[in-house]
């Protein structure tokens, strides 16, 4: 773990300043986001605009903030990423059993974990036989699209000190949170622009005029019908603050976490692991026990664990991109650009081709909740599903969380991803990428073999 020194820039209460400095940042471009038409049909997050705002704040445009303070700002991601994570599992309840949404379950699930091996594996190629070669980049790189685009700007975050203090190659954490922020802006505009085509050509199921930012709400008033409780009180205040206990849950989920961790240490010799991961299982053990003891399940608030995990979420986002070095970012500007153009297409490819070939029903908003999640975060993906389906209609989006027990673990951010630049530095880029790339192909024969629709049909309408 990185030293509260490092991060506070000395002071607990630089500290303080500093996460200020974040939300002051976060208010003014969330009045911003609100007013500004543009931003608002391009469904641009407040949280972006301000990690931009604060770049150019930043040492390498105008130099309000300082080289040291964006330094301890930056260092911010890697310790909200695990609280993020430590909430993803704590109190999640049990679902029934929904047998007759198997197929398509099973099917998403295959395109998930092809597509993720597909991300790390043609980088990796591209580094083995072109960025390597001839712009002489680390092949670490292969790596920085899947941790980007699948993991996004936390996963980004917390990898950050994975390939500066464990990997030696400080680059790796600006070029994952860039790809991270292209990622998501492809997700965003070119998921819309994918809706709207599919509007026009009746791929969609329920939509049937094209797509704008103007048809979403935004802001509900105190009489609103549609607003509702952000979180629920599950304890008296008179016993403890409700946010307090949740925020100790969390701790303890992270304490957990960090035994795991230290644990590999001690019986196998592995230093550096990242938190993340960890602080998860810490909190599914957790959950796990408190959905057998009565007490503990009532006193646990999903919606107060999501809120908690939202601000941290936000934070993250602000900070990672706000502490991208632009002159790094620039020195990479070539290998970035032609990565992102072949791992768009083949995302493009696992939307237009793979998913109408493989989904029963509602193959279109199926594809379109992957293709945003896998390119910016689960909240692209599900911001695409409802521009597609507005009153979630499909069974999209209750399919797509079904998989999450066997895919967010692991891929897009879980003990999987944070493993891939491990294996690469052990492997090297082409034996890791050759190896990745006949995964996501031996998953795409299993699809083709078992789930394979013969007669399939692009409109659904």
């Amino acid at each position: 773990m990185i030293p509260v020194e490092k991060i506070a820039g000395g002071t607990l209460g630089n500290l303080l300043y500093y996460v200020s400095i974040i939300g002051v940042l976060l208010v003014i471009c969330t009045l911003v986001r609100l007013k500004v038409s543009f931003l608002r049909k391009a469904f641009i997050p407040a949280s972006l605009l301000a990690g931009i705002v604060g770049m150019i704040l930043g040492p390498h445009v105008l130099g309000v903030i300082p080289a040291d303070m964006m330094s301890s700002i930056g260092a911010l991601p890697s310790h909200m990423i695990t609280i993020v994570f430590a909430c993803m599992m704590l109190g999640v309840k049990k679902t029934e059993n929904a047998s007759s949404m198997m197929h398509d379950t099973a099917a998403g699930l295959g395109w998930l974990w092809s597509n993720s091996f597909m991300q790390v594996g043609v980088a990796c190629l591209l580094c083995a036989f072109l960025f390597t070669p001839v712009f002489h980049v680390n092949e670490l790189f292969g790596s920085i699209f899947e941790v980007g685009f699948a993991g996004g700007h936390g996963t980004a975050g917390g990898m950050a000190s994975i390939y500066a203090d464990s990997l030696g190659w400080a680059d790796g954490g600006d070029l994952a949170k860039t790809t991270a922020t292209i990622g998501l802006l492809c997700g965003i505009f070119g998921g819309m622009v994918i809706i709207n085509i599919g509007v026009r050509k009746k791929w969609t199921k329920v939509l049937t005029e094209p797509v704008s930012g103007n048809n979403s709400k935004e802001v509900y008033g105190a009489h609103d019908p549609n607003r509702e409780a952000s979180a629920h009180g599950t304890i008296s205040q008179d016993v403890i603050e409700p946010f307090a206990f949740h925020m100790g849950i969390i701790g303890l989920a992270i304490l957990i976490g960090r035994f795991i961790v230290w644990g590999f240490g001690v019986v196998f010799s592995y230093k550096n692991l990242p938190l993340f991961p960890f602080a998860m299982i810490g909190g599914w053990v957790i959950n796990i026990i408190a959905q057998r003891i009565s007490i503990l399940s009532d006193l646990f608030d999903r919606k107060t664990f999501q809120r908690i995990q939202g601000m941290a979420l936000e934070i993250l986002v602000t900070c990672a991109m706000a502490s991208i070095s632009i002159p790094v970012v620039l020195a990479y500007w070539a290998p970035l650009l032609i990565g992102t153009a072949i791992i768009m297409f083949f995302m493009v490819a696992w939307m237009l081709w793979l998913s109408p070939r493989i989904f029963n029903d509602c193959w279109f908003e199926q594809g379109i909740i992957r293709f945003g999640a896998f390119t910016g975060v689960a909240a692209v993906g599900y911001m695409l599903l409802r521009s597609s389906d507005p009153k979630m209609e499909t069974d999209a989006g209750t399919i797509y969380a079904l998989n999450g027990p066997l895919m967010s673990p692991f891929i897009g951010g879980g003990l999987v991803t944070s493993a891939w630049p491990l294996l690469i530095s052990r492997m090297g880029a082409l034996k890791f990428g050759l190896a990745a790339c006949g995964l996501s192909l031996a998953i795409l024969v299993v699809l083709r073999l078992f789930f394979w629709k013969k007669n399939f049909k692009m409109a659904q309408r």
